[in-house]
């Protein structure tokens, strides 16, 4: 029996676990990152939409031209939107400057008589799969539908609220 065949065999099977080991070590303790770039654009979206509407309806007359309670409240809810034919010129206006890279339509829904009614104000096209949706409530009284010339009908001791559905996509 030759002693020395059998520690080379011996050494070479350690040199092998102990490579094994190393290459294990290695790729357990390395970090793959993969691309989520459409989940980033996806939040950063939503949060520059919810940005607009919240900018829309928190800041003073003073500051912009229309707020949106203004807008909503101005509203005849008579009408509905459709390509190329908005309703709401002055809300289409200030999105068009929040929102430049942005294609969006927005609508209004209320509860009318028990039932649940949705309709377009703003309509730029057909939003593509791709698209967010980000919503605000808005109150109206009485006397702020009188003082903008809106046609809601709310009692004077209620409010009417109406939820603004902001639906962005890119191009």
């Amino acid at each position: 029996m030759n002693d020395k065949a059998q520690i080379y065999t011996l050494e070479g099977l350690m040199a092998a676990v102990l490579i094994t080991l190393t290459v294990l070590a290695v790729a357990q303790s390395s970090v793959v990152i993969i691309p989520q770039t459409e989940n980033f654009l996806e939040v950063q979206m939503k949060q520059k939409i919810n940005d607009a509407l919240v900018i829309l309806d928190v800041t003073p007359d003073t500051t912009i031209e229309n707020n949106l309670t203004e807008c909503v409240a101005s509203w005849n809810t008579s009408t509905e939107a459709s390509y190329g034919k908005n309703q709401l010129v002055a809300l289409d206006k200030q999105l068009a400057i929040m929102l430049p890279d942005l294609m969006y339509n927005v609508k209004f829904a209320y509860v009318e008589n028990n039932s649940v009614v949705v309709k377009n104000t703003v309509f730029n096209g057909a939003p593509t799969e791709n698209s967010i949706t980000a919503n605000r409530l808005v109150a109206l009284s009485n006397s702020t539908v009188n003082s903008y010339g809106g046609t809601w009908v709310v009692a004077d001791d209620e409010l009417k609220v109406i939820e603004v559905r902001l639906t962005a996509w890119h191009v």
